[in-house]
């Protein structure tokens, strides 16, 4: 009875206008999902609106698609420094209910960017790819102390190879086709993209990581051509992926699969003389123009 109450009355002041209204983004999903659901909160930010964020996700389900792997709210423990303001229950129930707004995922029509609230933003949304990377080099950047003992040993010795090649290897619930992903990548494009950069680079190191790694230890590297040049980094589970993005970040080059950590990693550190594989399949176009020397195989 007092939880309607009170929804009652935040209601009749929001509608007299009492109360500002706000732009409510739905999170969910791992860290990369909250770097670019931050980002969407972001754009209306600067546009002088107020913006928090729906977490229900974390407390009710904080999983993958197929209950496996944990999705943690991770996004504040990779990048402390953002400014952030999380929805009240009270918040989440009226905007959800009465201003849902769904995703663009799968036309691209833009006109969501001129909304105003009171909105409730859920679903995915793809954005102008210039907008969207300018926006992303200007909010993440990798700051000192996010790492634990074990990941900052690794990155040290990952910034000592002058070759190194991050190599992203999705599992978990994309290691077989889904709709709005497509297939996962095949044995071949791994044996393409690592003798690429057998090619390219005078001695390349292979860093993989994986949600799998057992299955890219005993099924993916014995039938790659890397004998004596690449190892697993196993270090960080389904619970760090944070530190794996990092991780990623710090190789010079990277591999991506499906999935957006090796494509994130590759991002926030983006240079001339780097390289980045992407996977050539349809729903990987989207990238095409926000990496500087982007490798489709």
């Amino acid at each position: 009875m007092f939880g309607d109450l009170k929804r009652n009355i935040y209601r009749c002041l929001l509608n007299r206008g009492l109360l500002r209204s706000k732009v409510v983004v739905l999170m969910d999903g791992g860290v990369c999902s909250q770097m670019h659901q931050y980002l969407l909160g972001y754009l209306y930010r600067k546009a002088g609106f107020s913006v928090c964020y729906d977490l229900t996700f974390y407390k009710e389900w904080g999983l993958d698609i197929n209950n496996e792997f944990v999705r943690n709210f991770d996004l504040l423990k990779a990048f402390p420094y953002l400014k952030f303001e999380e929805a009240s229950e009270v918040e989440v129930d009226i905007y959800k209910k009465e201003y849902f707004y769904a995703g663009n995922i799968r036309t691209n029509d833009m006109s969501f960017l001129r909304l105003v609230p009171p909105i409730y933003l859920g679903g995915y949304y793809h954005f102008p790819s210039k907008q969207w990377l300018e926006t992303f080099q200007s909010l993440y950047r990798m700051v000192d102390g996010v790492l634990d003992a074990a990941s900052q040993i690794k990155c040290i010795e990952i910034e000592e190879r002058i070759d190194s090649v991050g190599v992203h290897v999705r599992r978990g619930d994309l290691k077989e086709e889904v709709s709005s992903y497509g297939a996962p990548a095949s044995l071949d494009y791994f044996i393409s993209a690592t003798a690429f950069f057998k090619e390219k680079l005078h001695k390349p190191y292979f860093y993989f990581f994986s949600d799998e790694p057992e299955w890219v230890k005993m099924d993916l590297l014995p039938r790659l051509p890397v004998k004596n040049c690449a190892e697993v980094v196993d270090i960080n589970g389904s619970d760090k992926g944070y530190m794996d993005l990092y991780l990623l970040a710090h190789c010079k080059h990277q591999i991506t699969t499906k999935g957006t950590l090796g494509k994130f990693g590759a991002l926030l550190v983006d240079a001339p003389d780097k390289y980045v594989v992407l996977y050539n399949d349809e729903t990987q176009q989207y990238w095409k123009i926000l990496f500087q020397n982007p490798v489709f195989i």
